[in-house]
Parts: C-alpha cells; structure tokens; sequence
C-alpha cells in the first residue's frame, strides 16, 4: 500500500507542514517553478517542529528525531484565518491536522519500509557523510543505524514514499542519476508523494547541471 492520503481526502485534509513545504518548494524549483499550482502558505506559528514532511524537504533539517502521528484539532476557531477561509468551503469533511504524539494516528499510514528509509534519511540530514546506501535486491530492507549503512533497492520497496527516498539518497550518496531514466512517474495520485517526488526531480536538475550535461532526457550535449 502506496502511504498517503486518498483522493477524496486530498481537498478536505490540511496539513500544515505539507502545505508550507509544497508552496515553499514550487516558488523556489528550477524544474518546476509556475508549472505546478501551489497552495497559500501558512502562518509560521503553525509549523510544528520536527515533522517528517519537514524532513523530507528541509535540506537543513535541524532535529534529531522526526514525528509522524497526527490528530484533528477540532476547534476549528483557532485554525489559521486562511485556512478557514479555504477549508470551510467543505465543512462536513474539513479537517486540520497536528502532530500529536499523545493521541495521533499514522495519518498517512507510514509502512515499515518507509519507517525504514525514513530512519536512514535522518542519519543522512543529521550527517550526509556518515550514510551508506547499497543498492542490492537480494537482500532484505534494512538500516543499520551503527554503521550508518542503508541496504534497499527500488525492486524490494514496496512503497511510492520509500521508493522516492531511496532515489534521492542514491543521487545524493552515489551520484547515481540512472534511476530516472524513464518517463514514468513513481508517484501516482497522492499529495505528499507527488510534491516529493518533484523536489527530487528538482535534485537530479541540479546535480546534472553541475555536470554540465545536457538534462533533456535521451538527447545528446547540445552544443554550443
């Protein structure tokens, strides 16, 4: 099962990190500025701290931990003037969510493979050269937290989440840029997976720029 909020879910659901995060990241991309419709941003004041969505974008990540259990605040007075401006167009299925470790719920129903890549992207912001990551399909999903070593391939991940994470620190790690070499998306239809998966379309953007290759896909160098 792809982690993620469902379809219907996507327009009556908000989370304040992922919509800072998605409106932050389409106004600074290079790949994809203007190109992708992006939400109000939110009041800093409503940024929890140490989210995993926060880490999955935050390139100075400044914690040690990340929290991923979530809960309703239902007082909908204290949501954000802007939120509720915009979310109460549906009220019946209008929430917003906190992170809540006391009474939340895998909101986005994290699986042990994400819950796996995602320990092994913290050891990476807390210190991208202490990271390993080997690409090997014979051999289980796992992150050895003492040697800092990530064994996983996209063949045995079995999520779009883990899958997505595990091509950012193979580009970011190893400089590999082969696992794009398609022109099929890894994310389907999900909020969070679809942004993500555009900040690391982003990373291989500047990674193959630094290259000064030619980044159209299966075209050769221009040439000046």
């Amino acid at each position: 099962m792809s982690c993620g909020l469902s379809n219907s879910l996507d327009s009556t659901i908000v989370v304040p990190e992922l919509q800072l995060w998605s409106h932050r990241f389409v106004l600074t991309s290079d790949v994809n500025k203007y190109e992708v419709p992006y939400p109000p941003e939110t009041p800093t004041h409503c940024y929890p701290q140490g989210s995993f969505i926060s880490m999955l974008f935050d390139d100075s990540y400044p914690y040690d931990y990340y929290k991923y259990l979530y809960a309703e605040k239902e007082d909908r007075l204290s949501w954000p003037w802007i939120v509720r401006q915009r979310l109460l167009v549906y009220p019946r299925s209008a929430k917003y969510m906190i992170i809540n470790d006391t009474i939340g719920t895998n909101l986005f129903l994290l699986q042990q493979d994400d819950f796996t890549m995602l320990d092994g992207l913290l050891a990476f912001r807390i210190d991208s050269t202490a990271v390993v990551l080997i690409d090997d399909s014979t051999a289980p999903v796992s992150f050895d937290s003492t040697s800092g070593v990530i064994t996983a391939s996209l063949e045995t991940l079995t999520t779009e989440l883990s899958k997505l994470i595990f091509v950012f620190l193979d580009l970011c790690i190893n400089r590999n840029t082969s696992n794009y070499d398609t022109n099929v998306p890894i994310s389907t239809d999900h909020a969070l997976q679809t942004v993500y998966e555009l900040y690391v379309i982003d990373k291989y953007f500047e990674i193959v720029s630094e290259r000064n290759t030619d980044v159209a896909p299966y075209c050769p160098r221009r040439e000046e």
